[in-house]
């Protein structure tokens, strides 16, 4: 037998409620340990819209659209499109914790899929561009050693899953051992806060970057500075061979640790002084709130590269969100050369009422009940407001009044409202001076 899987009856249920009017695809949401995997979740994937979809719901209106644009199932596999598949794979990876991914798709229909070649070649192709579009995406971590291919048949009830491990040789499905537990799988909350403080230069050039281009060289920066970093789980450095249940058994059966991030200082053996010129500079500021969900058999190092992934996921998912609502750069304005940004704030999802979390955000203005309909439509579940924290992080507009974080959000925010403010302050009483300059050689001469 080859791998094990393990899950929860209410996924078993969940998969036997597809396929009974035709076929029917989706993601499968989970954690790859290294004995064992869990599937938490299954994903129906939405079928793509076309423009007169889109037109008519902006609208708010139903008249005109196609019924058949908004079902999920269709006629055959071969009818799947494996590159809106492999979009889907990565918008839910951006609202996955750290640690947690897509571990393969789910097809549901009235036939046994996996007999016939065509359909194995067709699923194994939309695996394929899925595994490529993480690997052109290294910072929200979507890569895993096994892909799943879970099958079920509606007429017979019967479901099979089987897992790919090489895509380099000519593709063979393994048989996996998957259970279906009634008890729920324990799951354990690690929780942690970066607080981010950094200036980086950006080198003068002759052809100026954008800003996506500039955050993403941020991003590879704060992903080696975090990689770095050294993780206490309670206040203790633990064996990387120790699983977190000993760790739960010695602090009286608790499901949520305190995890504190340790950054090396940036060491420097010459003493020479370089320097390098620089057209512009960007400010890291904020308060970054990560919530990572593992289970009692994750070894310590499993779970201390799933905080630091949670970490760089988060920040890569609302950087690239912030850069994609921008109507235009802000750069070598002549009215203000310096532009406060603000990336969308993070909100935490109860899935299943269970302690597993997922990710949304929310751009200032945002209400949290807006979240809810890009869950329903990309994650395929109902989620009520009381299964949404929504306080974990604040807004610039509301650091006054939020209770949500230290004391430092706000000296930090501050910063930067106060070297505005000062740059303004500045800059009139520098135009009021000109000014009365020019009356006295006016009158003197």
């Amino acid at each position: 037998m080859g791998r094990t899987v393990i899950s929860e009856v209410s996924l078993r249920s969940r998969l036997t409620s597809f396929g009974t009017s035709g076929y029917e695809v989706g993601l499968i949401l989970g954690q790859s340990l290294e004995k064992e995997d869990y599937f938490i979740h299954l994903a129906r994937t939405p079928p793509p819209r076309t423009k007169n979809v889109v037109e008519e719901s902006l609208i708010g209106s139903s008249d005109g659209i196609d019924e058949s644009d908004s079902k999920n199932d269709f006629e055959s596999i071969q009818d799947i499109q494996e590159y809106w598949l492999a979009d889907h794979a990565t918008d839910v990876t951006r609202m996955l914790p750290g640690g947690m991914r897509i571990l393969g798709i789910f097809v549901a229909g009235p036939e046994d899929i996996l007999d016939d070649s065509n359909n194995i070649e067709k699923l194994t192709v939309s695996i394929v561009i899925i595994l490529t579009n993480f690997l052109n995406n290294q910072y929200l971590y979507g890569t895993n050693r096994y892909y799943y291919i879970l099958t079920y048949n509606s007429k017979t009830q019967r479901y099979v899953c089987k897992m790919i491990d090489d895509f380099r040789v000519e593709c063979t499905l393994k048989p996996v051992d998957i259970k279906f537990r009634s008890k729920r799988i324990p799951w354990i909350e690690l929780e942690t806060t970066i607080n981010l403080d950094r200036m980086f230069c950006i080198p003068a050039s002759k052809e100026p970057k954008s800003l996506k281009q500039q955050l993403q060289e941020i991003l590879e920066d704060v992903s080696k500075m975090i990689d770095s970093a050294l993780i206490t789980i309670e206040g203790k450095i633990r064996s990387s061979e120790d699983l977190i249940e000993i760790i739960i058994a010695n602090e009286n059966d608790k499901n949520q640790l305190q995890v504190d991030l340790y950054i090396p200082c940036e060491k420097s053996t010459s003493m020479e002084t370089k320097i390098k010129p620089c057209s512009e500079s960007l400010w890291l500021i904020g308060q970054l709130v990560s919530k990572t969900i593992v289970t009692e058999k994750t070894s310590i190092e499993e779970a201390t590269r799933a905080i630091k992934e949670d970490i760089i996921r988060s920040l890569a998912s609302r950087l690239e969100m912030h850069v994609d609502s921008l109507i235009e750069e802000e750069n070598d304005s002549p009215e203000e050369n310096i532009t406060l940004h603000e990336p969308p704030r993070r909100i935490l999802i109860h899935l299943h009422k269970s302690r597993v979390t997922l990710s949304s955000y929310l751009f200032p203005g945002e209400e949290p009940q807006e979240a809810l309909v890009s869950l329903q439509e990309l994650l395929d579940v109902d989620v009520e407001d009381l299964d949404i924290q929504k306080e974990i992080e604040c807004h610039a507009e509301s650091i006054d009044t939020c209770q949500c974080g230290p004391s430092i959000i706000p000296e930090n925010i501050k910063k930067v409202e106060n070297y505005l403010s000062n740059l303004r302050i500045i800059g009139l009483g520098v135009a009021i001076l000109i000014g009365v300059i020019a009356m006295v050689f006016h009158n003197l001469y």
